[in-house]
């Protein structure tokens, strides 16, 4: 059976449980009740999945429609910070999830499996307040996977093309977005023998353009802090 790691911050910080070398399932939550969940899986020694989901139940005061929207997940691969010969993304896919669908996109409406590679991208040097390594539908330091546009304009315009919850918890007026998942496979430029590697410094999910951030550290990085129940929260604009 699988083990899964699960982290939760916010209002307290679920039990922890040792990952397997297989998949690692990390749980993002605030008080206000912005939350979101990333399940990591290696498919090979070169590629990793990664199912996204928003699963907010509330935002902070003052959010408007587009900060309700997930915008990117980021890590920090190998050594902690930037350093050369850190596990670096080179390629991958995305994908709407099998219980998601399109709202809004300019270019119609689109279920489960759609390739939205031209609506997210990867990237292996920060920005937007991210750690070094991510897969964002923002355009800072983010190379598009590559596909059709679906939601114009043609390049990348996160918030547009992130995920809202389900359901959506501010009007969304006329943003295009995904509810509720995507799936992502990431291809590396080298081997990796577990998860740890790419997760091992920590995890961070995006809101908007720079309207909040969620962290959540390593485990081994919680032990020494003697954190029990931690929240990490910031508004930048």
């Amino acid at each position: 059976m699988m083990t899964l790691r699960a982290l939760s911050f916010g209002i307290g910080l679920s039990a922890l449980v040792a990952p397997s070398a297989a998949a690692d399932i990390v749980n993002f939550s605030h008080a206000s009740g912005l939350a979101a969940t990333a399940e990591f899986t290696m498919l090979n020694a070169t590629t990793v999945r990664i199912r996204l989901a928003n699963t907010s139940t509330g935002v902070p005061v003052g959010f408007d429609s587009s900060d309700q929207i997930l915008t990117g997940i980021t890590w920090d691969a190998g050594l902690l910070g930037e350093n050369a010969g850190d596990p670096a993304i080179v390629g991958g896919s995305a994908a709407i999830g099998a219980t998601s669908m399109s709202v809004n996109f300019s270019t119609g409406s689109y279920g489960p499996g759609t390739d939205i590679g031209g609506e997210w991208g990867f990237g292996n040097s920060g920005g937007s307040g991210g750690l070094p390594n991510m897969v964002s539908g923002n355009t800072a330091g983010v190379v598009p996977f590559g596909g059709a546009n679906l939601d114009g304009p043609a390049s990348l315009n996160g918030p547009q093309g992130g995920l809202v919850a389900n359901p959506i918890l501010v009007n969304i007026g006329g943003l295009g977005a995904i509810q509720h998942e995507i799936v992502v496979d990431i291809t590396l430029d080298q081997s990796i023998a577990s998860l740890s590697e790419l997760l091992g410094n920590g995890v961070q999910v995006e809101f908007g353009s720079d309207a909040a951030f969620i962290f959540v550290p390593a485990p081994a990085t919680l032990t020494l802090l003697g954190v029990a129940s931690f929240g990490a929260f910031r508004r930048r604009r």
